[in-house]
């Protein structure tokens, strides 16, 4: 009896030992699982199809709601293909395409010198606990590596917006916007006359006006107060936060509730503050893509400076097989799949622009695809392969039978 008493508080002691290990080296990670698994469960019948871009084609075509494309080709423009392009959908760091805009309109005309130097500090203090670090790092690392950070941890403008596109860091993308000033977005927009696009916020200001730890709401209360307020209530709110979280004197208890709680939300409500983000469509998306491919975006020099700083390097193997030229900026966040492209098809020389989101995702989908690049793979697909733009066009043909 002794013996086997021994045995099982022997047996118990080492699991105990190995759950703590398991568990108390990883708990981070287990209470994200246990705070997320009605999240992680949501959508995953569609899971195993969409391992297949066939079945990620069912899927668009099952939630036409969530999913948007505008692609043209521009040797052919009878061919182009068009899904719900009209639809606003979050943009998520493809805003950052306006700030390259604007930058590089900024530099030819001398309001803004390309070679001013930036402290890193004074970046990494739009920087939010938990949301993105990780990316943020990596910037500053392939900065160093690639010598666009000096000794004293400085950049250049021109330098800060290659990483930009590169590395598509919310503090840098924050502290880019205001370095801009908003005068020069609004007269921006204006002369890009655009009517659907929502001009860029700060994400550091998004996300503290919309955080339930900072306050002091229910997610609920909060979003159902900024559903009912006028639209620019919240953008200004968004900015004076922005403001505030970086340098007012809320910063170290902003920081410490960001540390202690990261947002204080799980991803499916995560996923629902998309609603309160910028939005574009689409359609006016890839027009303003067609006038960059036909270097009328804004001057032929601004185009030429914009298409140069999302030029993808043809190093990387998949571009150089498939394409003699391709530039895109990709976003990838809880709930949002989103890029922009222009590629030339080696296999037809003909040059297509795209603009691809997948919006309000359900969480075990946007999971799957985030882990496995597959809105890159689909869209990159949807300019050199006959079988998926054909595959993609019974799509679209289908849906329109559908809702006509």
């Amino acid at each position: 009896m002794i013996r086997i008493f021994k045995f099982i508080s022997a047996f118990l002691g080492v699991a105990l030992l190995v759950f703590l290990m398991i568990y108390g080296f990883n708990q981070t990670s287990f209470d994200t699982l246990l705070e997320n698994r009605e999240g992680f469960a949501e959508g995953s019948e569609w899971v195993e199809k969409t391992y297949s871009l066939r079945g990620l084609t069912d899927y668009i075509a099952e939630h036409p709601d969530r999913v948007s494309i505008a692609s043209i080709i521009v040797e052919e423009p009878d061919s182009s293909l068009f899904f719900e392009e009209e639809i606003p959908r979050a943009m998520g760091t493809i805003a950052n395409f306006f700030l390259l805009i604007g930058y590089a309109d900024a530099f030819e005309t001398g309001e803004l010198n390309p070679d001013e130097r930036i402290q890193w500090d004074s970046i990494t203090r739009y920087q939010i606990p938990q949301v993105g670090e990780s990316v943020h790092r990596e910037a500053y690392r392939y900065g160093q590596r690639n010598g666009l950070l000096d000794d004293q941890d400085s950049i250049t403008v021109k330098n800060a917006l290659k990483l930009l596109t590169r590395h598509h860091s919310l503090a840098l993308s924050d502290f880019l916007l205001f370095h801009l000033g908003e005068e020069r977005i609004r007269d921006l927009y204006h002369r890009l006359e655009l009517q659907k696009t929502e001009q860029p916020l700060p994400f550091s200001g998004i996300l503290t006006t919309l955080s339930p730890v900072i306050q002091g709401l229910q997610v609920d209360s909060l979003l159902q107060r900024w559903s009912e307020n006028p639209r620019d209530q919240f953008e200004q709110s968004a900015l004076d936060n922005s403001k505030r979280f970086s340098n007012g004197s809320e910063r170290q208890e902003w920081m410490e509730a960001f540390n202690s709680q990261r947002l204080g939300l799980n991803f499916m409500r995560e996923r629902d503050l998309l609603d309160y983000f910028p939005k574009t469509t689409a359609n006016e998306m890839v027009q303003l893509l067609l006038k960059l491919n036909n270097r009328e975006l804004i001057s032929e020099e601004v185009s030429d400076y914009v298409h140069h700083l999302i030029q993808y390097p043809q190093e990387e193997s998949s571009i150089s097989r498939n394409f003699s030229s391709y530039a895109a900026l990709y976003d990838n966040r809880v709930g949002l799949l989103n890029g922009i492209d222009i590629g030339t098809s080696v296999y037809t020389g003909n040059t297509t622009v795209q603009a691809v989101f997948f919006d309000q995702m359900q969480i075990a989908v946007w999971f799957h695809m985030s882990s496995n690049h597959m809105h890159q793979d689909f869209q990159q697909r949807l300019i050199w392969d006959p079988a998926l733009i054909e595959r993609m066009n019974q799509v679209v043909n289908r849906v329109t039978r559908e809702h006509s």
